[in-house]
């Protein structure tokens, strides 16, 4: 079994700029149906959501935010990891 090392996942300023990034996208999407007839589509952002879970102290909604920022931590070290192995390749 090959070396598991996770040093990918170390605070880096391109990790953590492009998870804040991706985290002020409006990623969230809730469909609101009206009572009478038809319906809205809203938009949310996870870092505004976020802030606001934390000042309602409603803590349930605020972990699955956290939660949701740690995936796309894990996901974009990954990325960015697998990006600079293929640099480091093409410059051999």
């Amino acid at each position: 079994m090959g070396d598991m090392s996770l040093s990918f996942l170390k605070p880096r300023l391109t990790n953590v700029l492009l998870t804040l990034v991706i985290f002020s996208l409006p990623l969230l999407r809730e469909r609101a149906v009206f009572p009478e007839g038809g319906y809205e589509i809203v938009y949310y952002r996870p870092i505004f959501l976020l802030t606001a879970y934390l000042q309602m102290q409603d803590f349930q909604p605020l972990f699955l935010m956290v939660g949701l920022l740690l995936v796309i931590y894990l996901a974009v070290s990954v990325v960015v990891a697998i990006v600079s192995k293929m640099s480091k390749k093409k410059g051999k």
